[in-house]
């Protein structure tokens, strides 16, 4: 069960779940590769599995990549009939919640690279200070309209 699965209240449904570009991923890919790399070096070298610095070099980046994995396929990001809810971590939790009701302006950040690749960081702004961020997420453009679509429908 994910974490907004066991928030929803009364009367709430997931009406979205935004995807995390595959640009996330990129670090993640480069650790795994770099983890083979390392494991296929140090198998074939008997006098570095003697070397106490390169086994616990290995063991970082395998430690490294299996924590950045981790922390993507953790983050929630849902849109909801009643809410936007962002929620991140893996042992400790952070979440930012938005009602829709309250959200005043929905914000596209696309840098050059995230307009040809297709991803870019969405702000929802609230009454008061409330803000939530959803950083490097497949189509915004999409998810934008999806909440409009999701706002009109309360407001009616």
């Amino acid at each position: 069960m994910s974490y907004v699965d066991g928030t929803l209240s009364q009367g709430e449904e997931i009406k979205g779940k935004v995807q995390l570009h595959w640009i996330n991923y990129l670090f993640t890919w480069f650790l795994c590769l770099l983890t083979f790399l390392l494991v296929l070096l140090w198998l074939a070298d008997a006098t570095l599995r003697q070397n106490l610095e390169c086994q616990v070099f290995v063991g970082v980046v395998v430690l490294w990549a299996v924590y950045d994995y981790l922390r993507l396929a953790t983050i929630e990001l849902v849109i909801t009939n009643k809410r936007v809810i962002c929620k991140k971590g893996i042992i400790s939790v952070k979440t930012q919640e938005l009602k829709t009701n309250k959200i005043e302006s929905v914000e596209i950040r696309q840098s050059i690279l995230g307009r040809i690749l297709g991803y870019g960081t969405l702000m929802f702004s609230g009454t008061g200070t409330a803000k939530v961020r959803f950083a490097k997420v497949d189509d915004p453009w999409k998810v934008k309209s999806q909440v409009e679509t999701i706002i009109e429908s309360c407001s009616d």
